[in-house]
This record gives C-alpha cells, structure tokens and sequence, in this order.
C-alpha cells in the first residue's frame, strides 16, 4: 500500500494545502484586521473659559497644525519662560535652541475709553453679570471687545527666524496664558486694564443709573429685570463651629453644680439637634 493511503493515527489525514501541512504550524486562525482592532480612546483636551478658548482659536487658525502641535508641546514641557500682561498687549519668553530665548508679542486691537465703557454697562445690565464674569463665563459680545472679534485682528511676532504669522513660540505663549486665564478670570480683564474689585464698583453705579432708567420705563417697571440668585451660604452645624468652653463657662452663671452644667450642656445640644433635624 502506497504510504499516501495509508491511514494516520487514530484514521485521520493531516491538512495539507500544496506542500505544506497544517500541522507542522496550527490550524488556521482568522488575523483581525486593522479597521476590526481595538482603538485608543482620543484624548480630547478639557474645555477652557470663553476668552482662554477664543485666543486658543485665534493662533490655530491662523497657523498650520505642525506649528501648533509644536507649541503645545513646548509649553507643556516648561519652554515658557515669561509671561507678562499689560493693556492691550502680552509679552512672552519662550527657551527654544538658542542660548537666550525668544521674545514673543501679543497686540490686541485698540480699543477706546467709550469701548472699555460698554464692558462696565453689559455687565450692569445682565443678571449676575459680574458673578458670572468673575467664574469666567463671558458672553461674546464682550469677548469682542475684551479680545477681538475677528482673529486676525491679532498681531503676533516673534524675533525667532520663522517668518509665519504665528510660529509655534507664539503657540506657547498663547497656551500658557490660555492656561493662566482659565484659572484667573481676572486675567481677561487686565488684557485691558480693568480690575475686577474697581469693575465691581463701577458695575454697581452703573446698576443704579440703569434702576432708574426703568422706573421712567412703564414695560421694565411691571416687568422689571431678572431677578439676581439666591445667596448661596455656607452650611455647616453651629455646634462644631462653636467654642463649648464659652457655652461651659455660659452655663456656670445658671447652675449649681457641674453636673447641672454638664446636663444643661446637653440638653442645648439635644434640642439644637432636634430644630436642625
């Protein structure tokens, strides 16, 4: 009997394709392809403030995705240096290959006495307008005067030999004070030399000024504004706030003994605990 017809072990025949047998390496296995594999998650980065999300939008719009993938990780790694706020403008320093590092220039566009006037009445005239200012939470319109309302409105330069609009030591710079502002909202208001507890003060003359407007105003006086939010206080038991050796030595001018101290003690913890239940 040819050995070809000869049965294997146990009557099986291995697998064969051409020469080759499948048990010399496995059967075959499906290989999952690229599109079936598993995908990382993609790392979305966290959601800024308005005005730290607006200049953000502002360089990556008017570069290339290189230079701001570049900058981001320049700033990331600590290559910002310096970072200074003045009206209208930021000046920044970023360590690149250089021994001295470079300078960067944010201009923003001008913006009159009349102009920087309309932040102080917008946030007059909105319901927790300064509360939600002071959180971040500025409407465009303000944005458009507090940064600019086209991006390339904004000057960037550079004494680095890239001759591109924004190159990616202006992205660091833009990152690391996108960064800071998200953290200070005050930072917004000083691009244009407003201080937040002087802002206040004018807000609330202007407040006044805009109450009496509405009571010339027949709609605004039925109607009236939006009501401000409820005060938000602290809460916390009174007891563990309180000094029980003022509320001991309390009790002493009414008891006895340190006994009747002690019970009466705890009968004013017992009955706080009741009304606070």
């Amino acid at each position: 009997m040819a050995e070809s017809d000869r049965p294997g072990k146990q009557g099986r025949q291995r697998p064969k394709d051409g020469n080759v047998i499948y048990a010399n390496f496995g059967n075959r296995t499906r290989v999952t392809g690229s599109d079936d594999a598993p995908r990382a998650p993609r790392r979305t980065r966290p959601a800024f403030v308005p005005g730290a999300a607006r200049l953000l939008d502002a360089v990556t719009r008017l570069t290339d995705q290189g230079r701001v993938t570049r900058g981001r990780q320049y700033a990331a790694a600590g290559h910002v240096v310096g970072l200074e706020v003045a009206n209208g403008r930021v000046h920044g320093q970023v360590a690149g290959s250089q021994n001295e590092p470079f300078n960067v220039a944010i201009q923003l566009p001008y913006r009159s006495t009349d102009d920087i006037a309309k932040v102080t009445d917008r946030l007059a005239r909105t319901t927790n307008g300064l509360r939600r200012a002071r959180s971040g939470d500025v409407a465009d319109e303000l944005l458009d005067i507090l940064l600019a309302e086209d991006p390339s409105d904004i000057r960037f330069s550079c004494d680095c030999p890239d001759s591109a609009v924004v190159c990616k030591h202006a992205v660091a710079v833009v990152e690391k004070l996108a960064a800071k502002m998200d953290a200070d909202s005050a930072l917004l208001f000083q691009l244009r030399g407003l201080d937040l507890g002087r802002l206040e003060q004018a807000v609330s003359e202007q407040a006044k000024i805009v109450s009496r407007e509405s009571e010339d105003d027949t709609e605004l006086f039925w109607s009236g504004h939006p009501l401000p939010d409820l005060p938000d206080p602290k809460v916390a038991p009174a007891l563990d706030d309180s000094d029980l050796d003022l509320l001991h030595k309390a009790m002493r001018a009414v008891s006895y003994t340190s006994i009747d101290q002690l019970r009466a003690v705890s009968d004013i913890e017992d009955i706080y605990d009741h009304l606070t239940r």
